[in-house]
């Protein structure tokens, strides 16, 4: 089934696009599982982000990576739909005149299948198409290819699941499916089993959830991360996000 058009304008808040581009850095996704395609493009983007090395750019591009990731849970969870995902028909393109790199995520076709009676069985299979059969297979390609911590790279995921859902439970505009959304956050996220993120014995996302503290410096609630994304290696000042554990 085809999703309305004003189901793709809410995606698109996600980083969906409908737009072809022809940078050099716009690639489908199914030839980044080549690890010597991988690593040619690792480099491209070292050098658009300035990036220092391989690890660096590998994990900046996770973290842009998983919007993609929760477009997929934002239609799981505010509509009861499943995102198709083809590696073979899905691109990643990016605008070369953009200072900063934000890249989209287009569809060669954007469908969906609803929710059958059985949710949570239903649920469990959104999940294994997200992450055991998607996102595990980049995060093992990329971790062998760069050298950088898969800890690091399901860290970068993490956050952003985190972001999304609890955005989502805190919009008024989303009030009447709150219990609904937070049961699906706290499934996946301290429920879930590892096999539905792959070849795990431990969910990975679990290991990253702590409580919010407040922070004095910043004068607000935030989750320390338990990792460094190295996101300062790009920084024209150097500077370090707000969650970092390296903060000084």
């Amino acid at each position: 089934m085809m999703f309305s058009e004003s189901e793709i304008a809410q995606l698109k808040k996600f980083r969906l696009s409908t737009e072809e581009t022809n940078s050099p850095l716009s690639v489908r996704l199914d030839q980044l599982l080549c690890e010597d395609r991988l690593t040619a493009y690792l480099e491209m983007l070292r050098e658009r982000i300035h990036a220092p090395n391989k690890a660096v750019a590998a994990s900046m591009f996770m973290k842009r990576y998983s919007f993609l990731l929760i477009m997929s849970l934002y239609a799981m969870s505010v509509w009861n739909k499943s995102i198709h995902f083809d590696f073979k028909k899905i691109w990643m393109e990016s605008e070369d005149e953009n200072k900063v790199w934000m890249p989209t995520f287009r569809f060669e076709t954007l469908e969906y299948t609803k929710a059958d009676n059985d949710r949570q069985s239903w649920r469990k299979q959104v999940m294994t198409d997200l992450f055991a059969n998607h996102t595990y297979v980049l995060v093992e390609v990329l971790a062998d290819v760069s050298k950088l911590s898969k800890r690091i790279l399901w860290e970068n995921v993490a956050i952003y699941i985190f972001w999304l859902y609890e955005s989502l439970m805190e919009d008024e505009k989303f009030a009447a499916i709150h219990d609904h959304l937070f049961a699906d956050f706290h499934f996946i996220v301290q429920e879930a089993e590892g096999s539905l993120f792959g070849a795990y014995h431990k969910n990975p996302l679990f290991r990253f959830w702590k409580e919010k503290t407040f922070s004095i410096e910043l004068q607000k609630e935030i989750r320390v991360r338990t990792t460094c994304c190295l996101y300062y290696q790009t920084a024209e000042d150097g500077a370090r996000c707000q969650t970092c554990p390296c903060r000084v």
